[in-house]
């Protein structure tokens, strides 16, 4: 088992314990509980994944990594090998996310120097509130008859692309360009995938002011846009920049579910009363 396995752990009679009772015509009743115990208990864990409030980005993945392994006839693991399983079940500390500044290869570089992203933020439309939060009522009849945006294609810019920022008219590519990445096999500047656009509507502050929403809110939604799907349909998004030595963008600590503890905790009486019975009918046999 990798050291980053969870694991869900139940009490049981010991090995020693069931040899004490097992013959060669009854071991098969000892074996037969511990496996069904091990996956009832596997089944019960991703029921109550399934039904957590938890992204759907990290749900099913987290599903599809539970696991039994038998060990040998009378020992069994129910294990998680998903890398997010300890976070999920016991809880995240906070998190700097500026640090993905020192790894991704999509950063851009401003005219003082600073590294930052542009970090897309998709805006949840009224009664889609399931995981965050959704955008009032009032900013959705504004936000749903702007003229919508699209991407026209993709190119390639240079990684740490050095930038000017401009309040007026945005982001534009500086004409003095340093190299920031090499290409390893080709000893040329790295280059990513960009995104082209063309743009429609935007809210502004005087928009969303005028709406009667709060200051905080206005900053929220700022700048948001509706971006038109290949499906056809529409989501919405607002930006927002990370960029270095900048305040915020520190997550909060998250509790843990305990979502295999809980699971264990049923499964606890349900597993004692089987290798009992199991235990039971062996001596009786």
């Amino acid at each position: 088992m990798a050291d980053t396995s969870f694991q869900i752990s139940l009490q049981l009679p010991s090995v020693d314990q069931l040899v004490k009772v097992i013959n060669g015509a009854t071991f098969p009743l000892a074996a037969q509980a511990v496996r069904a115990i091990a996956s009832e208990t596997a089944f019960r864990w991703k029921e109550s994944v399934a039904r957590a409030r938890l992204w759907q980005g990290e749900k099913a993945p987290y599903i599809q990594s539970i696991k039994v392994r038998m060990l040998d006839d009378l020992n069994a693991e129910v294990y998680s090998d998903y890398k997010f399983a300890q976070e999920i079940e016991e809880g995240r500390p906070p998190k700097d996310l500026k640090l993905m500044l020192n790894t991704s290869t999509k950063v851009r570089i401003s005219q003082k120097g600073r590294r930052f992203l542009v970090i897309p933020m998709r805006q949840n439309t009224p009664g889609n509130d399931a995981l965050a939060p959704a955008m009032p009522m009032s900013v959705y009849e504004l936000a749903k008859e702007m003229i919508p945006s699209e991407v026209t294609g993709i190119g390639a810019r240079q990684s740490g692309e050095n930038v000017i920022l401009s309040p007026t008219s945005g982001m534009s590519s500086n004409p003095v360009q340093n190299p920031f990445l090499s290409n390893i096999a080709s000893k040329k500047t790295f280059m990513v995938a960009k995104a082209n656009y063309q743009w429609g509507g935007k809210l502004s502050r005087a928009d969303l002011k005028a709406a009667g929403l709060s200051a905080q809110e206005q900053r929220r939604f700022s700048g948001m846009v509706r971006m038109k799907e290949s499906s056809g349909g529409s989501s919405y998004l607002t930006f927002r920049v990370m960029a270095e030595g900048s305040a915020g963008w520190i997550t909060k600590p998250v509790p843990g579910k305990h979502i295999a503890q809980k699971v264990a905790q049923q499964m606890q009486p349900l597993a004692t009363a089987a290798i009992g019975e199991a235990m039971k009918r062996m001596s009786e046999g």
